[in-house]
Parts: structure tokens; C-alpha cells; sequence
């Protein structure tokens, strides 16, 4: 998810670093808190949504952590007004409303944001991942040889080898760990490649998702950063495509410039 920035970095550590990137994070963690603090304010507000059975109700949990403030979306709260909190303590439950396509999995939005402006869209401090960074591969193009894992009505889940640089594991390429959603076509998406210097936005010069001998139509691929063993995304056209079978052997050639 990163339009204004969003669907930057998946993963935070306790400390948010502060320096020139993007400006959020989406961290798929089942509602436990990113950082120490107190809560100072929780508000609520309705979202369009396509789906008769979501609820369109979103949240916002705003928590002093130091000399600012962070702002958490997505999350519907179990905590109040006042309550101190630390890093990894339950906060709420993972709610899917208006702001979130088929495909998306549950996700708490995390902004850091300066104490008298907090609740406004923009204005958000910009972020890096605090990952121990190693040496990934330089390459511009490469072929991911991979397992169907898991498939359902929204996406299938592949494995493939991956990357590891400190705690944080993923899929590399042009010395970056890739993130984000790839588009099948050129039009929109929201990828880029995680690098110690910040994050690029490269253009893609070529995607292609195999099975056997045939080229698979598809909505795209996503790829995020993770604690345990990453998966990449493969999205159907629609809601309900099944594109494989749990098991099934896939070639995924992906290159930018």
C-alpha cells in the first residue's frame, strides 16, 4: 500500500530511524505496538468500501513516544486515551475496510509525525529501515525459481530462495531488497528497492510469471521484507482466479533499469 509513500518498508525494528526515505511503513504484526509510549488520542471515521460485508469503520491510535508522536491506521483499538504501553504489547485487532484492495492482507499503517501535527494525511517524517545491511546481489535482472505454497481466492504464495541481511529476510536484486506491488502492465503499482542509501523507485523492464512452458496472465506480483522466510505474491486478474495448485513449480523473470 504506499501512495503518498505508502507500502514503503514492511518491517520496523523498536527504533524508527528518521532519515531522508519515505514517510510510513505497513508492518503486518497482529496489532501489537511498534514502540514504548503513551496514548494521547484515538479517533474513528468511516471509509468508502466496495464490499457490503467490511465494515467501513477506520481508526486512528496516536502514541507519545519521545519528541513525537506515532499515528497508527488499520488497527481497531483495545487501548485508551492514557494507557502507557511497550513495544510488542497487544493494542487492537487488524480491521479491512474502504482502503484496501482484495488482495491486501491485513496491515497496521505506522506514520511518525510531529506532536502539534498529527492527524493530517501529510506531513509525515520521513523513514529508513533499520536493517544490519549486507552485500545483495547486483544484478539487474534475474529468474526466481519457485514452490506454490498456499493458494486462495486472492493470491497465491510462492517460495523461492531469499536473501537474509541481519534479522530481516528478502528478495534481491540491484544490491536492494525489492518491495511492493508490481504491476502486470505499466500502469500504477507501488515498487521499489530497499537500499542502505534509501529507497528507489527503478523502472521494470520486464516481468513474466511461468508455469511449464506458458506464460501466466496476472494481475501482478508483490514482494515484502520479512522477520521469518518471505513469500512472493502472485495476484489473480480478478477476486475467486485460481492461477495454481499448492505445489505447482513457477518461474518468475523479473528485471528493471
Amino acid at each position: 500500500m504506499l501512495l503518498k509513500s505508502r507500502k514503503c518498508a514492511a518491517l520496523t525494528g523498536r527504533n524508527l530511524k528518521k532519515i531522508a526515505m519515505h514517510q510510513d511503513i505497513d508492518i503486518f504484526a497482529p496489532g501489537y505496538s511498534p514502540v514504548d509510549g503513551k496514548v494521547i488520542d484515538i479517533k474513528s471515521f468511516d471509509t468508502p468500501t466496495p464490499f457490503k460485508e467490511w465494515d467501513s469503520k477506520e481508526y486512528v491510535i496516536a502514541i507519545s513516544h519521545n519528541d513525537h508522536v506515532i499515528k497508527i491506521l488499520h488497527i481497531k483499538p483495545d487501548v485508551s486515551p492514557g494507557d502507557v504501553i511497550s513495544f510488542g504489547d497487544k493494542i487492537g485487532t487488524f480491521i479491512h475496510n474502504g482502503y484496501f484492495i482484495f488482495w491486501n492482507d491485513p496491515v497496521m499503517h505506522v506514520e511518525v509525525r510531529r506532536p502539534d501535527d498529527y492527524l493530517r494525511a501529510s506531513n509525515c517524517l520521513r523513514l529508513t529501515p533499520n536493517i544490519e545491511w549486507e552485500e545483495l546481489p547486483s544484478c539487474n535482472n534475474k529468474e526466481f525459481g519457485c514452490r506454490v505454497e498456499a493458494v486462495n481466492d486472492r493470491y497465491a504464495l510462492l517460495s523461492a530462495p531469499y536473501e537474509i541481511c541481519g534479522d530481516i529476510r528478502g528478495f534481491a536484486l540491484d544490491n536492494g531488497f525489492l518491495d511492493g506491488y508490481i504491476p502486470s502492465t505499466k500502469d500504477g503499482g507501488f515498487f521499489g528497492i530497499v537500499r542502505p542509501e534509501g529507497f528507489s523507485h527503478p523502472e521494470v523492464s520486464e516481468l513474466a510469471v511461468i508455469s511449464g512452458n506458458s506464460e501466466i496472465k496476472c494481475n501482478g506480483i508483490a514482494f515484502s521484507l520479512s522477520f521469518h522466510e518471505p513469500r512472493i505474491k502472485v495476484i489473480p486478474v480478478k477476486y475467486g482466479d485460481k492461477l495454481f495448485c499448492a505445489g505447482n513449480k513457477i518461474r518468475i523473470k523479473l528485471g528493471v533499469r
